[in-house]
């Protein structure tokens, strides 16, 4: 599997993982299980949904978008440019601001807000709690994958990234750990063991950047779920036990560690992992979206349904395979 594969296998990875939470997010297990069965297609959210009201079945949400403003500004300024980051965002909200209910999630919404009325990037993101800087960092994972960095020089870009809506150190400590696990599959990784335990070991050291705020350990809740998983007999109830401590809703703290969980869980397998995500319950868009970003580098872009591929580039108009050679051609010329 070449470099391509991979990159292209975690885009797809992450844009799939989010069009099919669509419609279960912030539903639970159980309601999930009654409406749907299994969803292992693309629906259209129910009307009067509180986030996705407006979106089509197949069309993914502010997890993609984002990822792709963040890719936009790397490609042109082959560096972070935090206040080019921020522009990329400012102007995707602006242009979806009437596609669907809610296209912000609190923490980034709150920030951009703060942006507009002259805040300082500085300071902007320093009350963020949620998993935003999290669902959007697979490009920063990918290009230091592809770069060989060692996981302390991923997470200087990790919190530039963070800097404008997420500067705290629970927020750049959930996108250090899903960016390093991004960035060791596209490396070709394949022991899940050394991976969650390196997520964890990404965690720690992302937790010395940004503004400290009352949070408990990803590691450490990294750890204690990625325990749950290694005793599993049975995936679906496992997954039910994961709900009862975590629920996976959008607190950094609750949703990082389940994507994390929920990628063991599946083994790296794409579509077992972004099953599990969209089934579980809470921010299921978002947390499928980072478990499939490292799930799709893991397995590669053959392992993702064809039918949810073709889904995805005619519903979305994208072209997830232009954006990885893109990226791919700018490593050599990365600045960090």
């Amino acid at each position: 599997m070449n470099e391509q594969d991979r990159v292209t296998g975690s885009l797809y990875g992450m844009a799939t993982g989010d069009a099919l939470g669509v419609p279960s997010s912030f539903m639970t297990q159980d309601y999930i299980a009654e409406k749907w069965g299994w969803i292992d297609t693309f629906y259209p959210p129910e009307k009067g949904h509180i986030f996705h009201d407006g979106l089509k079945a197949g069309e993914y949400t502010d997890d993609t978008e984002q990822a792709m403003a963040l890719m936009k500004s790397f490609i042109r300024n082959k560096k972070v440019d935090s206040h080019d980051v921020v522009n990329e965002i400012l102007a995707w909200a602006e242009r979806v601001k009437d596609k669907y209910a809610s296209p912000l999630g609190p923490s980034t919404e709150r920030a951009l807000k703060a942006i507009k009325d002259g805040a300082d990037i500085n300071v902007s993101g320093r009350y963020g709690n949620t998993n935003g800087s999290a669902m959007r960092i697979s490009p920063v994972g990918i290009i230091h994958g592809l770069r060989g960095s060692t996981c302390e020089e991923m997470v200087k870009d990790v919190y530039l990234t963070c800097l404008p809506t997420h500067n705290t150190t629970v927020c750049v400590s959930s996108a250090a750990a899903i960016a390093w696990g991004v960035a060791l599959c596209v490396r070709g990784e394949q022991d899940i063991d050394f991976i969650v335990k390196e997520t964890m070991r990404a965690a720690e050291i992302g937790k010395q950047y940004g503004y400290p705020i009352v949070s408990p350990s990803i590691s450490r809740r990294i750890e204690f779920v990625y325990d749950i998983v290694k005793k599993s007999s049975d995936d679906k109830e496992t997954m039910k036990e994961l709900y009862n401590y975590f629920g996976g809703g959008d607190l950094a703290a609750e949703s990082i560690p389940v994507a994390i969980g929920l990628f063991a869980l599946g083994k790296g397998n794409v579509k077992l992992v972004n099953e599990y995500c969209v089934n579980f319950g809470g921010d299921c868009d978002t947390n499928a979206a980072m478990a499939g970003a490292m799930a799709g580098a893991y397995s590669g872009i053959e392992a993702v349904p064809v039918e949810w591929r073709e889904t995805i580039k005619k519903v979305n108009g994208v072209d997830f395979e232009e954006f990885a050679k893109q990226i791919i051609n700018l490593i050599p010329e990365w600045e960090c």
